[in-house]
């Protein structure tokens, strides 16, 4: 009852941002784009979400078997990238991922690093992209606002670098030195694991690779959207544009980001030179499908999540008999 609860909310805060944003762009524009959408476009999009998908699994695998790490069975991952796909279920309960690695033979400790590098690579490539496309437009592309590609252009790189630095420095002074110091160290040490994969990307293409065929989908698939209410955008300025837009992906933004990214993401895109009634039409249909399209999948995977989740909560009650009895 309560996750229905929940994924009637999400929809309505979809609905509520979307209606909002069509008021702003005005409801006679807006109806007008979306009288006679082109279905042709809109399947491509289901179709590049698809292929997002197999993307995202390689990079969920790449990078929990990188560097020593863990092997998790096919059914397992299927559900985690199942729940983590689509974003709604990333936060619901307890974390999947720390389960399924604590499953697989790493340690609590080890599992949220693990989980926070999956995190950090998909970040990271959309910075890259965004980086990346920022230079396109400044050097060859159509006028984009300065504020938005200096920032990427310039932003990216020497941030990572930073970034870098700081963890190989400071982590092995905060490890095991207190909770909060602790906390620190585990995203210091998936700062460093990311460095990894970046150093050797022969050995780790499974993981970008995966993330940048992600990513790549997931761009595709808003244009597809775009384009299916009649504007199709410059690749390279749309890029800038999802990637502004993006402040908190689906994994990172609560119920799969409802509501904020419908209502962050085509404001971006409009900034960046589409009409906003189109923008606001074409995103909406991406927020959709990416919403409700793995939900099926992902509640048909949520027995196995509850089984995990059940034998961890019998885990822990059981060393908390056994401190009993010795105590």
């Amino acid at each position: 009852m309560e996750l229905a609860g929940l994924m009637a909310l999400a929809g309505l805060l979809d609905v509520a941002a979307g209606t909002g944003l069509a008021y702003v762009a005005g409801f006679g524009p807006t109806w007008s784009v979306l009288r006679h959408p082109d279905w042709s476009w809109l399947a491509a999009m289901a179709g590049a979400l698809c292929v997002s998908f197999a993307g995202y699994f390689c990079a969920y695998r790449g990078v929990y078997g990188s560097e020593g790490g863990y092997r998790v069975s096919p059914a397992r991952l299927f559900a985690l990238v199942t729940a983590g796909f689509g974003g709604f279920f990333a936060h619901w309960g307890t974390t999947p991922d720390d389960l399924v690695l604590q499953e697989a033979g790493a340690s609590h400790r080890d599992s949220i690093v693990r989980a926070l590098t999956l995190g950090g690579v998909e970040q990271g490539t959309l910075a890259v992209a965004g980086c990346a496309a920022s230079v396109i437009v400044l050097c060859l592309g159509p006028a984009v606002p300065p504020d938005v590609t200096l920032p990427w252009a310039l932003v990216p790189v020497p941030a990572a670098i930073l970034a870098w630095l700081a963890a190989a420095r400071f982590a092995p002074r905060l490890r095991d030195r207190g909770r909060w110091r602790d906390r620190v160290a585990m995203f210091l040490d998936s700062v460093l694991l990311i460095r990894q994969l970046v150093a050797r990307p022969p050995r780790h293409q499974l993981a970008l690779a995966g993330m940048l065929v992600f990513w790549a989908a997931e761009i595709f698939a808003v244009w597809a959207g775009l384009a299916a209410f009649g504007v199709a955008m410059d690749g390279a300025v749309l890029a800038v544009g999802v990637c502004t837009g993006m402040v908190f992906t689906r994994r990172v933004a609560p119920l799969a980001g409802a509501g904020t990214l419908t209502l962050i993401l085509p404001v971006a895109i409009w900034y960046c030179g589409a009409p906003l009634a189109v923008a606001v039409a074409g995103t909406f249909a991406y927020r959709a499908l990416t919403l409700w399209l793995p939900m099926p999948f992902a509640l048909a995977t949520l027995p196995v999540l509850r089984r995990l989740t059940k034998g961890s909560l019998k885990g822990d009650l059981g060393h908390g008999l056994a401190g009993s009895v010795v105590s």
